[in-house]
């Protein structure tokens, strides 16, 4: 009879690189939304809203293109020559583009947001009103993006369990 360690907890962590993840989603979510409301609360006599929300804005910038680096780190991508374009790629034997639709979503989002942060910022310190009103397109869509990692999440976790389950059915079927 052999003795196993049937210990639930055997099962590798693989929080860090997940953690980094969540830490970027929220803190980006954060930011998208403070940067939307200040530029809400805006306006032609409270030209400091608008700055604060330029401000969160360029943060949320900062932090989706700290993400897709670090990403592109972590994965080891190669910059090569597509037609007349440059693009990143992953590495052979993969040699697929790198990143998603969702974070080039993001980061145009982002950008997106950042511009009409600045425009209605130079707009109200002129002390006109802003003909683009503000943009929660990139907020919106950084939720659609926590849900389907927590959807993704909950069907790894699915995943684990079911193989914990069968470990537990193999290591009990071998001690009878």
């Amino acid at each position: 009879m052999r003795l196993h360690n049937s210990n639930v907890y055997d099962e590798p962590i693989k929080g860090t690189s997940e953690s980094v993840e969540w830490i970027f989603l929220v803190t980006s979510l954060g930011l998208e939304m403070l940067s939307a409301a200040f530029d809400q609360a805006s306006s032609p006599t409270k030209p400091h809203y608008a700055l604060f929300g330029v401000l969160l804005a360029t943060a949320a910038l900062l932090i989706s293109i700290w993400e897709l680096i670090y990403n592109g780190r972590k994965e080891r991508v190669v910059l090569r020559r597509w037609g007349r374009l440059w693009w990143f790629y992953y590495p052979p034997p993969r040699n697929a583009f790198f990143s998603t639709l969702p974070d080039i979503y993001g980061l145009v989002g982002g950008i997106s947001q950042c511009i009409c942060s600045v425009v209605q910022y130079m707009y109200y310190l002129r002390h006109a009103d802003n003909p683009i009103k503000v943009s929660i397109l990139p907020a919106i869509f950084l939720r659609c993006l926590g849900g389907s990692k927590l959807n993704r999440n909950q069907r790894n976790m699915n995943t684990i369990e079911h193989k914990m389950f069968r470990k537990r059915q193999l290591l009990h079927s071998e001690s009878i």
